[in-house]
């Protein structure tokens, strides 16, 4: 069974909380976002590392400590907690960032963030996916005309951070951001 993190959590869990628990918020609106989270909707996972001798592998991981993307040769994240990203084929000759769900829930509350299964497994789109062309409900998120079943509201953590940021009114409590993991 593959894991989450390279470390387990444990091995860092010295930290203090101050250290752990730098966020960007939304000032008016108290809306939580940690830093890694913005990194991660960021980050650019099409592109070949540029680390020397990593003959030009792609960005698969993502490392939470550092808010980097990274690819497995790099060395200096050897000991910090790591979150896998693979490469999701949209049928359009499209290929999109994803993470497993099952990895994704002990960072995040993903409940109404529409899965897709990949080589077995239920995953989540990083970023707004493409438009597909069956019938059911659209994306909450403005802008986003992304298609759902019918008892999701997003179709990415992208859309729903986003969604949040925009109308922090419709949630009382933004915590889900914060709920499963102290991280930076």
């Amino acid at each position: 069974v593959e894991t989450i993190f390279k470390n387990p959590i444990s091995n860092v869990r010295d930290k203090t909380d101050s250290e752990f628990n730098e966020i960007n918020t939304k000032i008016d609106n108290v809306v939580i976002v940690p830093r890694w989270l913005t990194a991660l909707l960021k980050g650019r996972f099409d592109e070949h590392c540029e680390e020397q001798g990593h003959n030009r592998k792609h960005k698969n991981l993502f490392c939470l400590e550092c808010r980097t993307c990274i690819c497995k040769d790099c060395d200096d994240h050897a000991n910090h907690r790591l979150l896998k990203i693979f490469t999701h084929g949209t049928g359009r000759n499209q290929s999109c960032a994803v993470v497993k769900l099952d990895n994704t829930n002990e960072l995040l509350d993903c409940s109404h963030i529409q899965p897709r299964v990949h080589n077995g497994a239920q995953v989540l789109f990083i970023k707004q996916r493409p438009q597909t062309s069956y019938g059911g409900n659209n994306c909450e998120r403005d802008g986003c005309d992304a298609t759902l079943e019918h008892h999701n509201s997003f179709c990415s953590i992208d859309c729903k951070v986003n969604h949040i940021m925009s109308a922090p009114s419709n949630y009382r409590n933004a915590k889900w951001l914060l709920n499963r993991v102290n991280l930076p």
